[in-house]
C-alpha cells in the first residue's frame, strides 16, 4: 500500500505533488497549484477526513496525516548531513527553489517542501 501524506493547514488537509494528483483523481477533486512552490496541491475539508481517507484505501493507498512539528523532526533526522546544519542556533536544510539551491530554516519550509522531504513508508 502506497502512503499518501496529508498536512493540516487551517480547515483543510493538503496533499502535494504526485500524491495530490492521485487524491484528486480518486476523490474527483480539483487539482490546484501551491503558489509559493508551483507544486500540485489538493485539499480535503477537515470535516470530510473520515470518508475521504476511507475512499483511498480500496485504491491501494494509505493516507497518513502528519503534524508539522513531528514532520519537521522527521525531515531533519532523514536529511543527509551534507544538506543540513545549524545557522544562528536554528536547524536549516538545503532545498531547491526556483532560483536554485537555498538554505532555509527548517521551521520556514513550505507545506509542499515538507511533503516532498518527508520520508515515506512504501
Amino acid at each position: 500500500m502506497a502512503e499518501i501524506v496529508f498536512q493540516r493547514v487551517g480547515d483543510y488537509l493538503l496533499a502535494f505533488n504526485q500524491e495530490a494528483i492521485i487524491v484528486a483523481d480518486i476523490l474527483r477533486l480539483v487539482l490546484t497549484r501551491a503558489p509559493e512552490d508551483d507544486a500540485d496541491m489538493v485539499g480535503i475539508p477537515i470535516h470530510a477526513q473520515t470518508e475521504s481517507f476511507a475512499a483511498l484505501h480500496p485504491a491501494g493507498h494509505k493516507p497518513h496525516l502528519i503534524a508539522k512539528p513531528e514532520a519537521l523532526d522527521e525531515v531533519w533526522q532523514r536529511t543527509h548531513a551534507d544538506f543540513k546544519g545549524m545557522v544562528e542556533g536554528k536547524r536549516t536544510v538545503m532545498v531547491f527553489r526556483r532560483d536554485g539551491p537555498t538554505l532555509v530554516a527548517l521551521a520556514h519550509l513550505t507545506p509542499a517542501e515538507t511533503a516532498r522531504l518527508y520520508p515515506r513508508n512504501v
